[in-house]
């Protein structure tokens, strides 16, 4: 079955070009490393075939098999072998839910009695028929940024309807005893604010408390972590194809057109013309 209308779908705004939270599929050969990717994303691996030997902060060289999903808490020290040739899907994510599962995963909260352990499960028929969809779109470059949300409810559907809460607890532990609401609020709102003073202020803390308490959760100052997410933000927008340059400059703040040239070679290493072809070549 062949894709239609390719170029429109590469071209829209909601195309996932250079977009971290979401599905993919991958396949790598026996030895290799598997890469779950950075660290303030949560990570589910579903394997799918073969085996691989997952170290993850204190639990090292767990032997992870076809058929069973493993869990990584934002901020998790992993390394991940491959043992066999391996093929599997990775989902990544944020704490940022809908009211309903932030509900379903707060319900978790007084099951989550167990002493820590290395978080893998079984993948049931029915995770798998959501897991196999995904394969199919993912196979089509049907890169939707709407698809990949409504393919992780669809997954997060499924563990409430066919996995036990005390699995489930036992399964997102990591993320169920740390304290969500910072994370959460930060990834809601530091696009909202011009200065990190603000920010401060939002979470209704001094900057001195506050930077500290930001680099125990992301592991960075929030000036670096913040540049770093408007970079990966407007290189997403340059990767559309649409969306002009004058648009951009206004969106992110920049005093004038020279300005967000200098932003970009500096970041990018080239000008905005160029870095917007790149990505568009690499897109087709």
């Amino acid at each position: 079955m062949k894709l239609l209308y390719v170029n429109e779908h590469l071209r829209c705004k909601n195309y996932v070009s250079d977009f971290h939270i979401g599905f993919h599929y991958n396949e790598v050969k026996e030895g290799e490393i598997i890469h779950p990717g950075e660290k303030y994303f949560n990570y589910i691996i579903f394997l799918l075939e073969g085996e691989a030997a997952i170290s993850c902060n204190e639990f090292r060289n767990q032997i992870c098999r076809s058929g069973e999903m493993i869990f990584i808490a934002q901020d998790s020290d992993v390394c991940a072998k491959a043992s066999t040739d391996v093929r599997y899907v990775l989902l990544s994510f944020d704490n940022q839910f809908t009211l309903c599962d932030q509900l379903a995963l707060e319900s978790l909260q007084a099951f989550d009695n167990q002493p820590p352990a290395f978080n893998k499960l079984d993948i049931r028929s029915s995770l798998l028929s959501v897991l196999d969809s995904i394969i199919f779109y993912l196979d089509h470059k049907i890169q939707c940024r709407h698809l990949h949300e409504i393919k992780q409810k669809e997954v997060f559907l499924v563990f409430r309807a066919f996995y036990t809460k005390e699995e489930m607890a036992s399964f997102l532990s990591p993320m169920l005893t740390r304290n969500m609401d910072f994370r959460a609020f930060i990834l809601q709102h530091y696009q909202e604010v011009k200065t990190i003073e603000e920010l401060a202020v939002m979470c209704k803390m001094s900057v001195r408390s506050f930077n500290r308490k930001f680099n125990s959760y992301f592991h960075d100052s929030p000036y670096n972590w913040i540049l770093k997410q408007k970079s990966r933000h407007i290189k997403t927008y340059l990767a559309d194809g649409k969306t002009s340059f004058g648009k951009i400059i206004k969106e992110f703040g920049f005093s004038s057109p020279a300005h967000f040239t200098t932003y970009c070679k500096k970041q990018f290493g080239q000008s905005p013309s160029k870095l917007r072809k790149q990505l568009l070549l690499e897109n087709y």
